[in-house]
């Protein structure tokens, strides 16, 4: 009996823990997370991943990326509200990190980020609505003084590989703000979905053409319904 003493399911008494921990680590795949959880855990895992990337190439100081390769030619709006989702912990550069656009970035919005809703993805309505406030604090005031979004604007859009693709930037009835035209080849290229993708936005004027151009870039969390977002500053 002294032998089986400690003993409990047939493990050792110091082994108990770790088999504990072992069991309830094991049992997450089959845990159905809530929205705001599964938020919570892609944001460490974000924080986690930089901070290990940085220490990597920098063990003495960890610094975000220059995204423009070391030519910063662009420029933040000064004042842009920064924008992101609750629990989200997700915070993107101040400049897209597009390689093939370095150089080429002059006035640069902050970025601002978006929920992807059924409409989005709909191929009957073949366009991307962007927030109202998004919109004043960081592409109205890219505007040349003759260009009207009322009438539509061209633009290009970029993803994150450089990949271009025109679109045109429109308001309608003087309140809805969209992207149109090339948004569903980008939808489609990119396999977007309702709720699971969210596309963070950054305008900017080109140094080389000075037209106005977007880039969008997405990331996929296990959430499977419309979540509010809330404004950080």
């Amino acid at each position: 009996m002294d032998k089986l003493k400690g003993i409990e399911n047939g493990y050792p008494e110091e082994y108990r823990e770790q088999y504990l921990a072992a069991l309830t680590v094991a049992s997450f795949r089959y845990e159905k997370l809530s929205n705001e959880t599964a938020l919570a855990l892609n944001g460490l895992k974000t924080k986690i991943v930089r901070q290990v990337r940085a220490k990597r190439n920098n063990p003495k100081a960890i610094k975000e990326p220059n995204p423009t390769g070391g030519r910063v030619n662009a420029q933040n709006l000064p004042g842009t509200p920064s924008l992101c989702l609750p629990l989200s912990g997700y915070f993107p550069p101040d400049i897209p990190p597009v390689a093939r656009l370095n150089g080429l970035i002059g006035r640069c919005s902050k970025p601002f980020e978006k929920q992807l809703t059924e409409s989005d993805v709909k191929v009957s309505q073949c366009r991307l609505s962007l927030n109202k406030f998004d919109v004043q604090n960081a592409v109205m005031p890219l505007l040349k003084k003759e260009e009207d979004s009322a009438d539509g604007i061209p633009v290009k859009t970029y993803d994150a590989n450089g990949k271009e693709y025109p679109m045109t930037f429109i308001t309608w009835s003087s309140k809805f703000h969209v992207l149109k035209e090339g948004w569903m080849k980008f939808c489609t290229d990119h396999s977007l979905l309702a709720h699971q993708d969210f596309v963070t936005l950054w305008a900017f004027r080109n140094l080389q053409t000075g037209d106005l151009s977007f880039v969008i870039t997405s990331r996929r969390l296990e959430v499977f319904e419309a979540i509010k977002r809330k404004r950080l500053n």
